[in-house]
């Protein structure tokens, strides 16, 4: 898991220095893949938190590097322990772009699985077709329906989404013996 943030100092454009950083890890054979979301700050500047796949890199190394690309020396890096299951990595990022100032997320190719995308658009339909409430539903719901899908919770039949089955038949909640339920982090 990596943080990097803006400092005053820093371009505008932190997209265009991610791009140059990504390319730099992976020239290096650091990085292999990503998931990225951008959140706004309270200052109004952009940080990214980003979920990867690769090699160690150091703290004092991955600092520099964003020192010199985006004027920016603070920046956090952490082990991620799959002990737990890839379902609570992905509820980890889920969480991130579930806020309210969490920007548009993206990922390289290679990261999700194949139909991610797909999968992701038919669910939003769905989403929005059968469980907006005006006044009541944001995006942040769905995501956090999304979210308890990655984590287990229920069984989505995608075919029903597609074909615009109504929602017992297509949300089931997952019953597992022994199973710990739900919990929102």
């Amino acid at each position: 898991m990596l943080t990097l943030t803006s400092s005053r100092e820093a371009p505008v454009d932190i997209q265009r220095s991610w791009r140059a950083l990504h390319m730099r890890l992976k020239r290096r054979h650091l990085i292999d893949g990503y998931i990225k979301v951008p959140e706004l700050t309270k200052e109004g500047r952009l940080h990214l938190h980003i979920l990867f796949r690769g090699s160690y890199i150091s703290q004092r190394l991955i600092s520099k590097w964003w020192e010199d690309i985006h004027k920016s020396r603070i920046v956090d890096i952490r082990f991620v322990k799959l002990n737990r299951g890839k379902h609570k990595v992905a509820g980890y990022m889920a969480k991130y772009m579930s806020k309210e100032s969490a920007g548009r997320y993206s990922w390289s190719w290679g990261w999700v699985w194949r139909g991610f995308c797909r999968h992701w658009i038919i669910y939003k339909r769905y989403w929005w077709r059968h469980f907006d409430v005006e006044g009541k539903t944001t995006f942040r719901n769905c995501l956090i329906g999304w979210k308890m899908w990655l984590h287990g919770a229920y069984i989505i039949d995608i075919a029903g989404m597609e074909a615009d089955l109504p929602p017992p038949l297509v949300i089931k909640l997952n019953y597992v013996e022994n199973r710990v339920s739900y919990k929102k982090d």
